[in-house]
């Protein structure tokens, strides 16, 4: 076992502490990250700095835990800005007495200065626009969506000690722990707080997916009553989130508040009814106004977009402005369900191939043309096979139209390509059939539209199997479907 450590751990101006790790070095920076957060009680997100000699002692982002010794010093940068601050200055006021120094670890003051301000500015990584010059455009939306393998979180440094005792304990001789209301409570906190990353609305399935990734790394918590272990930890889960859903909803939070009774018509007013939610796998399905920006001033945004799109050479300009209303516009869609004829009227911006590919990587973070077409390539010739006698593609509400020369060949191309949508062309002169496929499929998702009933395992299809979005719930139809395109 590896002696204590000790550290100058940086703070602020005129603060500095010390830190004794009992066990050593922890084996990675994001543990280290954790300890120091939960010692000294900080609030918000922090990134570590060590003194490196090869730079004369300048401080510099600490990337292994290799390059931090014994009695060495760390400074803690704040990821927050100027109007956080007051309230990071408070977190640090309150470690001073005595009765919030965890007893695992010794804590001093240090008479030493910091040289430098810990409140240095630390931009927040946020999904931006695929294209660099775009970056000053921030954005409170989710940059990727529901993992394969949900990521259980680092709870708090007294519960990591518990917990860890406790699976080598399980391991030794299978005793399980019957964790206190207070570890139960702080586990399914931080659980849920690691949820809220991905989505609001968990489905059961996603709930399960976090008990049993739960158990798997904490094997000590399974329980012995239930059929696989971890039923009555995704039964709290559940509770959890609808607590944890009122939470944001008092703070807010647009993705759950567009759900509160204020917000329904009269006739829905009741709590489960008519529940705006995902259904189709959509990472930003509803993400609040970027920081500063309120629905007023996006609206100045929007009516300046239709003078933008006069002009000649603007791309630039219109793409920075489509991401900046991006949550305005979805606020609009999905609780106003404006008409698409009305839509196109105030965005008619988004109604082009560029804008729609963008729209939809917003909304899923997939990339739609690119992704669409390489799994068409893909399975081209095993659709060919099995649709050689079939039509796929009928006269409907929502479709593609294909206008040709009268007595074309086969080989000719188009003279038209489009989409119609509720008897309104929005796209013309795309390259082919296949576009015009994925710009429809991408307008589903922009305009919050449900799949026609004739199309709807089409649609199913293009969504779970080409785009791999909710991917592992097929209908059996379209599973069979899958099956013969891997034969």
């Amino acid at each position: 076992m590896a002696g204590p450590v000790k550290l100058r751990v940086i703070l602020a101006d005129n603060d500095a502490r010390k830190l004794i790790l009992p066990q050593g070095m922890p084996s990675s920076t994001d543990d280290l990250t954790q300890i120091i957060t939960d010692t000294f009680q900080l609030d918000g997100d922090i990134r570590l700095q060590y003194q490196d000699d090869d730079f004369g002692g300048e401080f510099i982002n600490l990337t292994s835990v290799t390059d931090v010794e014994d009695k060495g010093t760390l400074k803690v940068i704040f990821k927050t800005t100027g109007q956080n601050q007051e309230k990071v200055k408070e977190s640090l006021g309150s470690c001073e007495t005595p009765e919030s120094i965890p007893e695992h670890s010794t804590l001093h003051r240090s008479d030493e200065s910091a040289s430098v301000s810990s409140f240095e500015t630390d931009d927040t990584v946020l999904l931006s626009s695929p294209d660099p010059s775009l970056g000053s455009v921030q954005s409170e939306s989710r940059s990727t969506p529901w993992p394969l393998v949900f990521p259980i979180p680092r709870f708090s440094y007294d519960s990591e000690i518990i917990l860890q005792q406790a699976n080598a304990e399980y391991h030794a001789n299978g005793t399980r722990l019957s964790p206190s209301p207070k570890l139960k409570s702080h586990i399914l906190e931080s659980l849920a707080e690691e949820i809220i990353k991905f989505k609001a609305y968990p489905t059961d399935v996603d709930l399960n997916a976090v008990a049993e990734a739960l158990i798997s790394k904490h094997p000590c918590l399974r329980e012995q009553g239930s059929y696989n272990g971890c039923y009555g930890w995704k039964i709290s889960l559940k509770y959890k989130m609808a607590n944890f859903r009122t939470k944001l909803r008092s703070v807010g939070c647009s993705e759950v508040s567009i759900n509160s009774l204020k917000n329904k018509k009269q006739d829905q007013c009741h709590a489960a009814s008519n529940i705006k939610k995902p259904r189709r796998a959509e990472v930003n399905y509803c993400p609040q106004h970027p920081k500063g920006e309120t629905s007023d001033s996006l609206e100045k945004e929007r009516v300046q977009l239709l003078t933008e799109i006069r002009k000649r050479n603007n791309d630039k300009i219109i793409k920075e402005k489509m991401e900046r209303t991006f949550s305005y516009r979805r606020q609009e869609v999905v609780q106003k369900k404006p008409m698409v004829a009305e839509f196109k009227t105030r965005w008619p911006a988004l109604f082009n191939v560029d804008e729609i590919n963008s729209e939809f990587m917003r909304i899923t973070t997939v990339p739609l043309e690119f992704k669409f077409l390489a799994v068409l390539d893909q399975y081209s010739d095993s659709l060919m096979k099995i649709f050689h006698t079939k039509e796929v593609m009928k006269q409907t509400v929502m479709g593609i139209y294909i206008v040709r020369h009268e007595g074309h060949d086969p080989v000719d191309q188009p003279v038209d390509v489009g989409v119609v949508i509720e008897g309104t062309e929005v796209l013309s002169s795309l390259r082919n059939a296949a576009v015009a496929v994925a710009m429809l499929f991408g307008l589903i998702y922009a305009l919050n539209l449900s799949y026609p009933r004739e199309l709807k395992s089409t649609f199913e299809v293009i969504q779970k199997v080409f785009f791999n979005l909710d991917g592992h719930r097929l209908s059996p139809k379209v599973q069979t479907l899958k099956n013969k395109m891997l034969e």
